[in-house]
């Protein structure tokens, strides 16, 4: 029996500039989520290490997380497991002045094959336990159209060949429905010969498996750890662990790695609430200094009230609490109070709306008179756009 390993999407070394100095830690989540992996290949004897596209989040990783890949494939090169890579749309250049994949690296180091082409089928033939297994892959093609099928576009035909075929592809995959995020070129059933037991694609983050058609198998592993918050609904994180044989049926198992948890909450205001923060923070879950945290403030609040919310404090208060937290209050809206005109005297929507904020920021303290001034500004704006004078 063929026993394979198979990841993608660990995206290593992202970028998060939002997260501050705790960036550093969050990166080292997916070199953790990544190094796990190669440790159950080494403990299960794995004979191949399939990396589906997205090793790394970009073309352009750090030095040191480049060394610590370089490291982690050595040791399962002196253990006789071969790895091969594909670039995804991540780590695959979409020019020339972006360089070339740092796959191509790690090749040059001896640990790993890189089938870099995008427009021709590489093949590498091993022979694991008296089969030939011919591996194949081609690395993303940036050219190809979003669900334009990039093998027919560069009228590429997996070859047919080997006891046992395998091929490697960072694609979408005809008939499953994806985020529009993640929409990709696709590929179908039809482009893959009978002696293929297994396709091994990278690009979406669900671990899944197709059912079987013949002996071939279909499955993405599914990313490492959680690269945003669009996968706070996934369950599990971690990558497949697979058997191939001639005559047999392949089987797949997921094995889940650690991953740092993630969670949403989200909080209305309304007109009537009297203190934004209390009512945010009455909301929140308890302290947990592991947490993800992503707060969504919408609503309305009368523009008396706006001064009340006080986003900075909030995000202090979020620090406070866990391990890192974003705010998003996009849909946050301020309402105006009826401006009703007196006597005789009657005032443009513009005149009425800026004596109306003026008249809060005479009695404003420093915090406040700034976010009267920006409501004074946008409001105006908002109110010519809308044809008022």
């Amino acid at each position: 029996m063929i026993r394979v390993v198979h990841t993608a999407d660990n995206h290593l070394d992202p970028k998060f500039s939002f997260l501050g100095a705790k960036r550093f830690e969050r990166r080292q989540d997916f070199f953790n989520s990544f190094r796990r992996v190669v440790e159950f290949a080494l403990e299960r004897k794995a004979h191949i290490f399939l990396v589906s596209g997205d090793l790394f989040d970009s073309v352009n990783p750090r030095n040191p997380i480049r060394t610590q890949v370089i490291r982690l494939f050595r040791r399962l090169s002196s253990e006789g497991i071969r790895v091969f890579m594909i670039a995804g749309n991540h780590d695959m250049p979409r020019s020339l002045e972006e360089g070339m994949s740092p796959l191509q690296e790690i090749e040059a180091a001896g640990y790993a094959r890189f089938f870099s082409k995008t427009s021709e089928v590489e093949v590498e033939h091993l022979n694991i336990e008296g089969l030939d297994v011919a591996v194949t892959g081609l690395s993303y093609d940036h050219t190809a159209g979003q669900d334009e099928n990039p093998l027919k576009k560069n009228n590429v035909k997996l070859p047919d060949e080997g006891d046992v075929a395998i091929a490697m592809l960072h694609y979408n995959f005809s008939g499953i429905s994806v985020p529009p995020s993640w929409r990709a070129p696709r590929v179908s059933w039809e482009d893959f010969p009978e002696n293929y037991r297994y396709v091994a694609l990278g690009h979406v983050h669900t671990s899944m498996t197709l059912p079987l058609r013949g002996k071939t198998l279909v499955a993405y592993p599914g990313s490492t750890e959680r690269r945003s918050f669009q996968e706070e609904g996934d369950e599990a994180k971690g990558f497949l662990y697979v058997e191939l044989g001639h005559d047999s049926l392949p089987r797949a198992e997921f094995v889940p790695v650690p991953t740092r948890p993630m969670k949403t909450v989200k909080v209305t205001l309304g007109e009537e609430t009297e203190d934004p923060l209390r009512e945010i923070v009455s909301r929140l879950p308890g302290p947990n200094q592991d947490l993800l945290l992503r707060l969504v403030v919408d609503g309305t609040l009368p523009l008396n009230k706006v001064s009340r919310y006080n986003r900075a404090a909030l995000l202090r208060e979020l620090e406070e609490r866990f391990f890192a937290a974003t705010i998003d209050d996009i849909d946050l809206k301020c309402t105006m109070q009826k401006i009703v005109s007196m006597g005789n005297e009657v005032k443009s929507p513009i005149e009425a709306f800026e004596e109306a904020v003026r008249e809060l920021l005479s009695k404003a303290d420093d915090e406040e008179r700034e976010v009267f001034n920006l409501a004074l500004e946008i409001g105006r704006k908002v109110l010519e756009e809308s044809g008022a004078w």
